[in-house]
């Protein structure tokens, strides 16, 4: 078990003070609340990350810095359980999947909406449940980089945070669970990725140089000029209307083009919306943005497709890989291939 900090290992930081703001605490602090771990019928080690964050201050050095700390302990152990804050759960879910290549163990990440340390709260049994299906293994085994919240196995790469107060957290819109969760787990084999042959390795870098754009009415050619120019920009992730639609006039379109054909960078084209995907040329909108060269993508969340980006271009692919491999079924991070 890898601890990161978040609001499952949170106290508040005046103890005598109920109001005061909570902040990450070290996990001998807080493991006295979780006595149910001396009850399980395999055995946990414990290692806490040397910088303990609230996850709002993630960043892409922490996510590899958690693939090396998998890498190393690799070999000794079932499984891997990740306590970590749920603000960007998501986005590091979907690092990790790109990040640990032929994945033949469950990692799973977890946490909850109230700390450990409050008498009522979703972090025991999120915690327990997390710690035995890493631990199965056999025809139970997920190899696979999951997220799981309440009583869901979500794979991580199609998981999206959905609410900020309720304990059901976290939904995968466009993927079934891999597990439902009650008195029994029931886990869709059918559904799980199948661990592989290959040996397991890690990948060390990420292209950080890239921005997750919103299309919304009213946005203007400046406002992309000003972000297209951006000094050392990379890539742009899009998000647009519906199926992928956005602006049609010449000016957003021009602007479009500059990024694409004069910046030569790649711009990925997702959907705002929760469920469906991005189909360029249904509506005269997307198929203007297929002309100039945008590239589907499909129906991944933002948090994937953001990540798999900064993956992509890390490995020094040139734009033809990268659009190609940005329309690619990689880690099962979307449901087709354009």
């Amino acid at each position: 078990m890898i601890y990161t900090g978040g609001t499952i290992g949170m106290l508040h930081s005046d103890p005598s003070d109920p109001h005061s703001t909570l902040r990450p605490a070290k996990w001998k602090q807080i493991e006295t609340n979780m006595q149910s771990l001396a009850k399980l019928e395999f055995d946990v080690e414990t290692t806490e990350m040397a910088e303990l964050i609230d996850s709002s201050n993630i960043y892409p050095g922490y996510w590899i810095d958690l693939a090396r700390k998998i890498q190393e302990e690799y070999d000794s152990y079932d499984g891997f359980v990740i306590l970590h804050g749920t603000d960007t759960m998501a986005y590091t879910a979907s690092a990790l999947s790109f990040l640990l290549e032929n994945l033949g163990k469950p990692v799973i990440l977890t946490g909850s909406q109230l700390p450990l340390a409050q008498p009522r709260n979703d972090a025991a049994q999120n915690l327990v449940t997390s710690l035995i299906i890493a631990a199965s293994d056999g025809v139970d085994t997920v190899p696979e980089v999951c997220v799981l919240f309440n009583n869901k196995l979500l794979r991580g790469n199609r998981c999206r945070k959905i609410s900020t107060t309720g304990f059901n957290a976290f939904d995968s819109p466009n993927f079934a669970p891999l597990a439902e969760i009650g008195e029994y787990i029931k886990l869709d084999k059918n559904i799980v990725r199948k661990a592989t042959v290959n040996p397991f390795r890690i990948y060390e870098q990420l292209e950080e140089n890239v921005v997750l754009l919103d299309v919304f009415p009213g946005i203007s050619p400046a406002i992309l000029r000003s972000v297209f120019d951006i000094e050392g920009l990379k890539g742009v992730i899009l998000r647009t209307y519906g199926s992928g639609n956005a602006p049609n006039t010449p000016e957003f379109l021009r602007e479009l083009d500059y990024a694409v054909n004069s910046k030569g960078f790649p711009v990925v084209n997702i959907t705002q919306c929760n469920q469906g995907m991005v189909e360029m040329g249904l509506y005269e909108s997307s198929s203007q943005l297929a002309r100039i060269g945008v590239i589907s993508g499909l129906d991944m969340t933002s948090e994937a497709a953001l990540v798999k980006m900064m993956f992509l271009l890390g490995q020094g692919h040139d734009y033809a890989a990268v659009k190609e491999l940005m329309q690619s079924n990689l880690r099962g991070e979307q449901s087709f291939m354009a």
